[in-house]
């Protein structure tokens, strides 16, 4: 008899142990068509304006959601959007560094975008126009919003193929990119000018007169150096507009041109 009644436990607990998994299944079966079958109820854009940039409106990148999303966004059954898929495909815009693209509780779809960052606007020698951003890549320019950032100009030439602009576009990536690290620099130059023989010329925002600084690759820290402290303790003294020149290319120097004459300090 006791074995009886070991047996009939062991059944039963075997019974529930099966019941119990299959009202599991049944629940989770029925979660995730319930899931599967959720639909967009919004959409949230969110663009870093923020970082003080604007080429992208909410109005542009809903429609492009749209767009990907082979409609009206609201409405869709989400399960059946490739949220990565159309990440990459708002990353393909211009003006876009990264986009993360999710749902959260409330089955609303969230755009994130951060916006490129251009750190210097270029204008070659055949008058076309662009940004250079802090990846050392083109921005176009924008319809809609402009960057005030530092202008290169000059002896520049663009190509179809950006690896061939390497030697100028490296230069000048490098110099802003110096430029920018430092607040007093950053707040005084203003235009970069590429003569014919690759040297720059840098024109500040005050002052009045040009800085020729030469090769842009050699001793650029030493000579902003010296630039910094010429500006700080001479130009402060004895006035901004007193040279129309100044001259960096001399080692250990900073030569100053006057209206009428050259000296050396």
């Amino acid at each position: 008899m006791q074995k009886f009644w070991r047996i009939l436990k062991k059944i039963l607990t075997i019974a529930s142990v099966l019941a119990g998994a299959t009202l599991f299944v049944i629940v989770l079966t029925s979660a995730i068509q319930k899931q599967n079958a959720l639909v967009c109820k919004s959409v949230q854009i969110k663009i870093d304006y923020e970082s003080g940039l604007a080429f992208l409106t909410e109005t542009e990148m809903t429609n492009r959601l749209d767009y990907l999303c082979g409609g009206r966004a609201v409405g869709k059954t989400l399960s059946r959007l490739d949220f990565h898929a159309i990440e990459k495909e708002i990353e393909k815009n211009p003006f876009v560094e990264n986009a993360e693209v999710y749902t959260n509780q409330e089955q609303a779809i969230i755009v994130d975008i951060i916006q490129k960052r251009p750190i210097l606007r270029v204008i070659n020698n055949d008058g076309v126009s662009y940004y250079i951003g802090e990846k050392n890549e083109r921005i176009p320019l924008n319809n809609i919003f402009t960057v005030h950032v530092a202008v290169a100009l000059g002896n520049i030439v663009t190509h179809a193929d950006t690896k061939r602009d390497s030697t100028v576009q490296a230069a000048l990536y490098n110099l802003i990119q110096f430029v920018r690290k430092d607040e007093f620099l950053n707040a005084m130059i203003d235009q970069v000018y590429v003569n014919d023989n690759g040297d720059f010329d840098l024109i500040p925002r005050t002052g009045g007169h040009v800085i020729h600084f030469g090769n842009p690759v050699d001793s650029m820290k030493e000579k902003f150096e010296r630039l910094k402290i010429f500006y700080k303790e001479g130009l402060t003294k004895i006035g901004w507009n007193k040279y129309k020149a100044i001259d960096l290319q001399f080692e250990g120097q900073v030569v100053c041109e006057k209206q009428d004459t050259t000296n050396r300090i």
